[in-house]
């Protein structure tokens, strides 16, 4: 019998080890694919301005998952039909959130929720007049996620499970306004809710300051281009009988709520993006910009009758964090880096004189701004920070220097979302909202909580 030679014996085990492995390899299993498992509603047809200052045709709905799996890997397909049922057109698109920005890839669709699409429609045919269209949607099946609702945190009750991007309270806690929808359109393109404490339900309202936007008023105000009035940010003081908005060059101007007596708030801020106002008492307010999730944020304080408090964006000390404003104007807390102590600082924005608050990592800009709640002696100052990976409202006292925490919080932010809060007038909850895809809005009944119970400076 001939034997195999050294080199030729090496090869036959390494194939045999091979053969023997690839055996017992199981692959993994590939995803379940479906197709119109998931269903669409309240779908349109619109037409909308793209990047390029185009008109594309668009087709918007929302699509829900009625079964008991998640699915992710979502297309979204559509036929465009003329008034005879004739195929005129076709159409591609994907989950969006309220500002229209396609999800991460990771998305997942859960067992009972809702999420809005959007699709760009391409016609045949120029002259083709679309009447409806029929939507297909295919995904992938995964694992639905262990729900984690706020039932589970006490003195937390869950208001909404929408975007929600303003809050008003309205009287001493028990009332409240909201506003759902993209964080950077004027107020008018959000739905407004007004949400009942006692009752526990939510209504459908018009905002009041809705009547006050007239042909008139967007005139004087030279906000009559549709684009230019979606980015002014137009919104009138909770404070005061003035209004505040920025032109297309991003000047912030303040006017009567006719539009006369207009004022210069602050110019040269055409290079950066203005992302909200945090008002205060009397007409004050604060103004944020920063571009994306990350950057830091550039910030200055005023008053719509036109006096400014702080120094400009370019010299004011600039924030990690979404800036808290004391109630004058004059002071902000602040999260950055000074001699190599990064934590929170109480920064006086006329004269860059700061105080260390407390050492700590900081959350992203895209965390509530700390709410400053001036008291007896000093001040209580609310954050919503990091804890274990998990949010937590904590409330620092200057008067003992310490930082206690409150509670765990069902906030679930990514690097595309944002969160509000505000402390109802009596200092008895607070208003928590988020947007994106786990956005909500949940009240936090303070009184349930020890550690940092309001006392309001008389």
């Amino acid at each position: 019998m001939r034997r195999l030679s050294p080199v030729l014996l090496m090869l036959f085990v390494s194939l045999m080890m091979f053969s023997v492995n690839a055996q017992e390899t199981t692959p993994e299993p590939a995803p379940e694919f479906t197709a119109d498992a998931l269903t669409a509603q309240n779908v349109r047809i619109t037409a909308e301005r793209n990047v390029f200052d185009e008109i594309e045709l668009m087709a918007v709905g929302e699509i829900v998952n009625m079964t008991p799996d998640a699915h992710t890997s979502i297309d979204i397909f559509a036929d465009v039909l003329d008034v005879s049922g004739e195929v005129i057109g076709e159409g591609f698109g994907f989950p969006v959130d309220a500002c229209g920005t396609g999800l991460v890839f990771d998305f997942a669709l859960q067992p009972g929720d809702t999420q809005q699409f959007s699709l760009a429609l391409e016609i045949f045919e120029t002259d083709a007049d679309p009447d409806d269209v029929e939507i297909f949607i295919e995904s992938n099946i995964t694992e639905p996620l262990i729900d984690n609702t706020p039932e589970t945190f006490t003195g937390i009750t869950q208001a909404s499970d929408q975007e929600v991007v303003q809050i008003e309270w309205l009287g001493e806690g028990n009332l409240l306004r909201y506003g759902v929808g993209c964080d950077n359109d004027v107020f008018t393109a959000l739905e407004w809710f007004q949400y009942n404490a006692i009752r526990g339900n939510s209504t459908v309202v018009i905002h009041p300051d809705a009547e006050l936007i007239t042909q008139p008023l967007l005139d004087q105000l030279g906000l009559t281009d549709a684009s230019a009035f979606a980015n002014s940010q137009l919104t009138f003081s909770p404070t005061s009988r003035r209004l505040l908005h920025q032109t297309d060059i991003n000047v912030i101007i303040s006017a009567e709520p006719d539009g006369s007596f207009r004022r210069l708030i602050w110019d040269d801020l055409s290079r950066h993006t203005l992302q909200g106002f945090i008002w205060l008492p009397e007409g004050r307010f604060l103004a944020y910009y920063f571009g994306a999730t990350g950057d830091e944020v550039r910030y200055f304080t005023a008053s719509v009758d036109g006096q400014r408090i702080s120094g400009s964006i370019y010299n004011v000390l600039r924030s990690q964090t979404i800036p808290g404003p004391t109630p004058d104007g004059v002071r902000a807390v602040i999260g950055t880096t000074i001699d190599d102590i990064t934590g929170f600082y109480l920064n006086n924005t006329v004269v860059n004189a700061t105080e260390l608050l407390f050492e700590t990592d900081l959350p992203g800009n895209n965390y509530p701004a700390p709410l400053y709640v001036p008291i007896d002696n000093g001040a209580q100052i609310y954050f919503v920070l990091p804890v274990d990976d998990s949010p937590h409202l904590q409330c620092f006292d200057t008067t003992t220097g310490q930082l206690n925490d409150i509670t765990a919080l069902p906030l679930q932010l990514d690097d595309g979302s944002r969160s509000w809060m505000q402390l109802s007038p009596d200092g008895t909850d607070m208003a928590l909202s988020s947007n994106g895809v786990n956005g909500g809005l949940w009240i936090l009944d303070l009184a349930t909580f020890g550690g940092c119970t309001p006392q309001l400076a008389g």
